[in-house]
């Protein structure tokens, strides 16, 4: 069964730069502090084996230093990427709510589904700019998600319809697809991309963190 993502409360931060804030310093703080911490334990434990040797485990403790840095400040801009994609698409559902209002003066009878393809692809694309735009995304994470998303929901809307041996559909159906799966099934690619992402950026950081203290056990 699929998750829904919880729908932030009022206190939440409503902006990229506002979630960044509060999620940034954190991830810096750990990762340096457990990626530092490694190395300098490593350089205590060989700081009575001379003075080329203690410069040259002085200068791998300020290398993962800067490791740490860097790698906190990456994997604490994913995970706010990754809240504002939650964000994004809790705000898309309430925009596929006005589906039928944007489409009073169209004709709203059955259409053919390759009539349609194109209609769709646009409607989804002004949703997800319009959503992007009251969250303030970075350009690069909405180019991502509209990247992501285009051709994604409506070849599986139209998939859907095809194995139900639907032909004829009407932007109503098309809006209660979204709603009921179409936005989650569209979202869950970025989601998992952008977790893998930092996922991976964390292991590799408690793997630099692993052979420093591995060092130090073997230096004692």
């Amino acid at each position: 069964m699929m998750q829904r993502s919880p729908r932030p409360n009022g206190n939440s931060p409503r902006t990229f730069f506002q979630t960044l804030i509060r999620t940034l310093p954190l991830h810096v703080l750990v990762t340096t502090s457990f990626v530092g911490g490694a190395a300098l334990l490593y350089s205590l434990s060989v700081s009575n084996h001379g003075t080329w040797t203690m410069l040259g485990s002085w200068s791998l403790t300020a290398l993962y230093v800067i490791i740490g840095l860097v790698g906190g400040t990456v994997a604490g801009v994913l995970d706010t990427a990754r809240q504002m994609v939650e964000r994004l698409e809790l705000a898309l559902r309430d925009l596929v709510h006005t589906l039928p209002a944007l489409n009073r003066s169209a004709d709203t009878t059955d259409r053919d589904l390759s009539a349609v393809r194109q209609e769709y692809e646009t409607l989804v694309d002004h949703a997800v700019a319009q959503a992007g735009r009251r969250l303030r995304l970075p350009q690069w994470l909405e180019r991502l998600i509209r990247a992501a998303l285009q051709g994604l929901v409506v070849d599986r809307f139209m998939a859907s319809c095809t194995a139900r041996g639907v032909h004829l559909v009407a932007p109503q159906e098309f809006r209660n697809w979204l709603l009921a799966e179409g936005v989650s099934l569209g979202f869950m690619p970025v989601l998992d991309q952008l977790a893998w992402w930092r996922y991976l950026l964390l292991a590799s950081l408690l793997l630099l963190a692993a052979i420093a203290l591995t060092l130090a056990f073997l230096t004692t």
